[in-house]
């Protein structure tokens, strides 16, 4: 009995939470948070799509730019078709023609900008998405954090349960005992053992959804250990102040300057088009070997926007409302963002103060309890029961803490996507 008196008392004793939380690394080629945020970033596709189309806007804005192709024309004219002669008739020449159009008012300038401004649109989407990616593999690499922590705290509680259904079986076959006891027993294993159970299938699902952003080696080697430090929250007002440079504001904004410039652009076009037409005519000597003087043509044409009215105006007019919808959008998309924000800020309070609670107060008093009912419990003034009793209750506490920690890292890492300094 001294034996067993010796193990319980042994297996009562808590832990220092801290270790839980930031236990020893061990030595080898485990990731760090840092290097699997990197390996993410530089595998994920879209990200690479994104940069891509920006740069193929901008070569587009540089073509926009651009003057379109003059067209280069060769030909015969006014040749008599009774005998194809070059040098009959005085107005049959060899013509080479240069024909350039211009588009209306400053429409090429405006459209040139529009590209840029939409390249500079979706260089913020592609910031935007870096911090969705490094937000997803911080909240992946919490989650593991905790359900290994969890499962240290579980499998400590499971070895004594484990002791103890031992000892029941041991009691009731020496006749000391009852078949409830060694129920009651069994039953604790098995739930632990469930409990057990799930943690593991969380942790599986949750290294399969790494392995996405990591690929298989790298999320093999990701072991995290620990659950980010509580730290001070900057105030709520600060952090909505920051919105405003948000990689995904910043996009809406480059696309309203884009459809403002597409406004532009419409209204140029209710301005004329040109062309500009420079011909030279070859011409064949007289049959009597007279010269002929060469001809030289320059012609001027102009569009003429007769029914602009349901034409240049509708596109104006459609310009504006695409423009007006899109301003629209933005503004749900900002108040979106903001409430996000306000409920993360306001999760990661609260489960931090709940979080400093435990640790200033639960978490002491569980460790107290467990000491209290093994001296107890030493002295015969209480049953096994007891002792069996606090051991859960400080098991649960622990776990509870740990999930506080985790819930309130996650909150933490929202506001960091949406209102942090760094992606």
């Amino acid at each position: 009995m001294s034996a067993f008196r010796s193990f319980v008392a042994s297996l009562c004793g808590l832990a220092g939470f801290a270790t839980l939380l930031g236990p020893p690394r061990a030595a080898g080629q485990e990731l760090t948070l840092a290097d699997a945020e990197q390996i993410a970033l530089r595998r994920d596709a879209m990200t690479r799509e994104m940069r891509a189309q920006a740069a193929a806007m901008r070569e587009r804005a540089v073509a926009e730019g651009e003057l379109m192709d003059p067209q280069l024309r060769f030909g015969v004219t006014s040749v008599p078709v009774d005998s194809f002669s070059l040098s009959e008739e005085d107005m049959t020449m060899l013509e080479v023609g240069l024909s350039q159009e211009f588009q209306p008012g400053r429409s090429r300038q405006l459209s040139q900008r529009q590209m840029q401004q939409l390249a500079a649109a979706m260089d913020a989407t592609a910031l935007d998405r870096e911090r969705l990616v490094t937000r997803e593999v911080r909240k992946l690499w919490t989650q593991l954090a905790y359900l290994g922590a969890a499962r240290q705290v579980v499998d400590e509680q499971g070895a004594w349960v484990e002791q103890m259904r031992q000892s029941a079986r041991a009691r009731y076959a020496a006749g000391e005992g009852s078949q409830l006891d060694v129920l009651a027993a069994g039953l604790d294993v098995a739930m632990l053992r469930e409990q057990q159970l799930d943690l593991d299938r969380d942790a599986t699902m949750y290294r399969s959804q790494l392995t996405f952003w990591l690929g298989a080696d790298d999320a093999a080697r990701a072991q995290p250990t620990a659950i980010g430090a509580r730290a001070e929250l900057e105030p709520l007002a600060v952090l909505e102040a920051r919105l405003v440079s948000h990689p995904a504001q910043i996009d809406y904004e480059r696309r309203l300057d884009a459809a403002q410039t597409a406004v532009d652009v419409a209204r140029e076009r209710r301005k004329p088009g040109w062309m500009l037409d420079v011909s030279y005519g070859f011409r064949d000597d007289m049959p009597d070997g007279t010269s002929r003087a060469d001809l030289l043509s320059a012609m001027l044409s102009m569009s003429v926007p007769l029914f602009a009215r349901n034409r240049q105006d509708r596109e104006v007019a459609a310009a504006r409302l695409d423009a007006r919808g899109l301003h629209e959008r933005h503004e749900d998309h900002r108040r979106e963002m903001q409430a996000m924000l306000v409920e993360a800020w306001n999760a990661a309070q609260r489960t931090g103060e709940l979080e400093r609670f435990y640790e200033t107060d639960l978490l002491a008093l569980a460790d107290q309890s467990v000491k209290a009912a093994l001296l107890a419990w030493r002295a015969n003034r209480v049953m096994i029961d007891e002792v069996v009793r606090a051991r859960r209750l400080a098991g649960e506490t622990r776990l509870k803490h740990l999930r506080l920690a985790a819930d309130r890292a996650l909150a933490q890492h929202d506001i960091d996507y949406l209102a942090g300094s760094t992606p």
